[in-house]
């Protein structure tokens, strides 16, 4: 499991919305010039998400926010993976019966693909949804003056 420091930004219904910079792994990595994070790191803007839960919390309260460990690559593997697979599938069948075909059997399984991986998701969402963990609920950051 990953943890982030996060902080509560509004209550809304059935979850609350948390911001983060994500600047924990920009200090332990030396691959600075050529990384993403780290110059979305020094853009300072922050990721905003909607956590499900945590209606006991209150806004610019700061919580540790739990992330499955493999989750996210998963998750990028089958909502990306998956229509990809499914367009060379269908141009590989398609070819034979010429160029049109083939753009028209890509198509056709790119989009079977899409439906298939946003199927598999809801399936199995809840095994890769971020959650705040109970009893990590850090002071509310107070500015001084």
């Amino acid at each position: 499991m990953s943890q982030e420091i996060v902080k509560v930004t509004e209550i809304a219904d059935g979850g609350v919305w948390v911001e983060a910079v994500q600047r924990s792994a920009c200090n332990s990595c030396n691959a600075r010039s050529g990384c993403g994070q780290h110059s979305l790191s020094k853009l300072g803007r922050p990721m905003r998400l909607w956590v499900a839960g945590g209606e006991h919390l209150q806004a610019g309260q700061e919580v540790v926010l739990s992330i499955p460990s493999g989750g996210l690559a998963l998750s990028a593997l089958l909502l990306y993976g998956l229509p990809l697979l499914g367009l060379i599938v269908g141009m590989a069948l398609g070819q034979s019966s010429g160029d049109l075909l083939a753009a028209i059997f890509g198509l056709t399984g790119l989009t079977a693909g899409f439906f298939a991986a946003r199927r598999i998701s809801e399936q199995v969402k809840h095994r890769w949804e971020p959650r705040i963990v109970p009893g990590c609920a850090l002071i509310p950051h107070v500015e001084v003056k």
